[in-house]
C-alpha cells in the first residue's frame, strides 16, 4: 500500500470519495486541553489513553493552571465560603453568573466536611482547611474531589493554652512546596509562630515574627510567594504591611501609600489582578483604594478607586468599619465585601451594587484546577 493510501479512508457512505484522516500534532492538542475546564477535561479522560495520561500528567495541571490564571475572563473561579461556623458544611457559587445578575445570585453549592472547621486560605485551586477541634490543617481540590493526608496536630493547640489569631496559605515556587503559618496567641500576650509544610510530619517555630496586631483580616493575603497582614513597624509606631516570604521563611516590612487624609481607618489588605491591593477610610468622608503594580516596591503603589462614604451608605444601609477588595473582572468590575454583606463598584461609570444575602465566614476566591501535589 503506497503512502498516499496509507494516510486515507474510503467514505463511509460509500461513495467511494476518500477523505484524508484528520490529524493534529501533539503540541497543539497540549495547547486546546490545557485552556478547558476542569469538568470537560474530566470527561475527556474517557476518549482515549493517551488523552487520559496526558490530562493526569502533573506537568499538564501547572500548565492549565498557569492558563487559567492568566485569562482575563471570569470563568473559572468560584468564591468559597462557610455558610455556618457551627455545622460541618463548605460552600461555593461560580463567581462569573454571581457578577453578571446580583440581583438574583446562584444558587450555592453545599457539601459536607467531617468536622468543624475554617478556611485559611486558597491558592492554584487547593483550599487549605483547618479542622478546629482536632488542631490539624488539610488541603482540599474540590474540582477533583482531591484531599492530602492530615497534617500534624499543632504542638501548642494541642496544649490548649493557645488559639490561632493570624494565619496564612501560599506556594513556595522556589521549592515546590505548599505552606500555611499560623500565628498563636493567649489572654497573657504569649505567642507562638508556626509553620507547617505539606508532606512533611511537623510544625516549625518562627522566631521573631512580630504579631499583626489591631489587623482586621486574620488571613495572610498571598501575593508573589509571600503571606501579607498589616501590623505595627517596629522601629516606629507606624502601620506597615508584614511580608513573610514562604521560600526562606524570614519577614520584612513593606511601606503601606500615603494616605491623603489625616483621619484614616486601619489599613485592609486584599489581591487584585495578582497584585496586592490596599483600602482604607480617608477623613471619614470615602474609601481610598491602592494597588502595588509591582510587589515590595513602594513607588509602585497606584490608586485605583475613591468611592465617596455616602454611597456606600446608601448601598447598605449602614456605615462600614472596614471594606475588604476581593476580586476585580476584566471589565473593571470591583467585588468587595464588609463583614458578612457584599457589593460590586464599577470602575467605568462609578455604579454600586449591593448583594442580597450574607455570606457568613472564611471568604475566599478559588481557581478550579487539576492540581493534585505528590507529597
Amino acid at each position: 500500500m503506497s503512502e498516499e493510501e496509507n494516510d486515507t479512508q474510503f467514505s463511509p457512505t460509500g461513495d467511494g470519495l476518500l477523505h484524508r484522516q484528520p490529524f493534529l500534532p501533539d503540541e497543539l492538542v497540549f495547547e486546546i486541553l490545557s485552556r478547558l475546564p476542569v469538568k470537560t477535561l474530566l470527561q475527556y479522560k474517557c476518549v482515549c489513553k493517551s488523552w487520559k495520561t496526558l490530562i493526569s500528567d502533573p506537568q499538564f495541571a501547572q500548565t492549565h493552571l498557569r492558563n487559567l490564571i492568566l485569562d482575563p475572563t471570569v470563568t473559572y473561579q468560584r468564591f468559597f465560603y462557610n455558610p455556618n461556623i457551627v455545622q460541618c458544611k463548605i460552600a461555593s457559587i461560580p463567581l462569573k453568573p454571581l457578577l453578571e445578575n446580583i440581583s438574583e445570585p446562584p444558587k450555592a453549592i453545599k457539601f459536607s466536611m467531617e468536622h468543624k472547621y475554617r478556611i485559611l486560605g486558597s491558592c492554584n485551586g487547593l483550599l487549605c482547611l483547618f479542622f478546629v477541634k482536632e488542631g490539624y490543617v488539610r488541603l482540599l481540590n474540590p474540582s477533583i474531589e482531591w484531599k492530602s493526608k492530615k497534617s500534624p496536630t499543632l504542638d501548642s493547640y494541642e496544649s490548649h493554652k493557645y488559639w490561632i489569631t493570624y494565619y496564612g496559605f501560599g506556594y513556595d515556587h522556589v521549592n515546590d512546596k505548599y505552606k500555611v503559618l499560623a500565628v498563636h496567641a493567649n489572654e497573657f500576650g504569649g505567642k507562638v509562630i508556626q509553620i507547617h509544610t505539606f508532606g512533611e510530619n511537623s510544625w516549625t517555630t518562627i522566631p521573631n515574627f512580630p504579631l499583626p496586631v489591631g489587623s482586621v483580616s486574620w488571613s495572610g493575603r498571598f501575593v508573589s510567594g509571600t503571606l501579607n497582614w498589616v501590623g505595627n513597624s517596629c522601629s516606629s509606631n507606624r502601620d506597615v504591611i508584614l511580608s513573610f516570604d514562604l521560600s526562606n521563611e524570614t519577614y520584612k516590612e513593606v511601606l503601606l501609600p500615603e494616605p491623603d487624609g489625616v483621619n484614616v481607618s486601619k489599613p485592609v489588605l486584599g489581591v487584585l489582578s495578582n497584585c496586592l491591593c490596599v483600602c482604607f477610610d480617608s477623613n471619614n468622608t470615602h474609601w481610598d483604594f491602592w494597588l502595588m503594580k509591582k510587589y515590595g516596591i513602594a513607588e509602585s503603589w497606584t490608586r485605583l478607586m475613591i468611592i465617596p462614604l455616602n454611597k456606600i451608605w446608601h448601598c447598605l444601609q449602614s456605615r462600614p468599619s472596614f471594606i475588604q477588595p476581593l476580586f476585580m473582572s476584566e471589565n473593571s468590575s470591583v467585588f468587595l465585601r464588609t463583614y458578612s454583606k457584599f457589593f460590586l463598584y464599577n470602575l467605568n461609570n462609578g455604579r454600586l451594587d449591593c448583594f442580597p444575602g450574607y455570606y457568613e465566614f472564611d471568604h475566599h476566591i478559588y481557581y478550579e484546577s487539576l492540581v493534585s501535589p505528590k507529597f
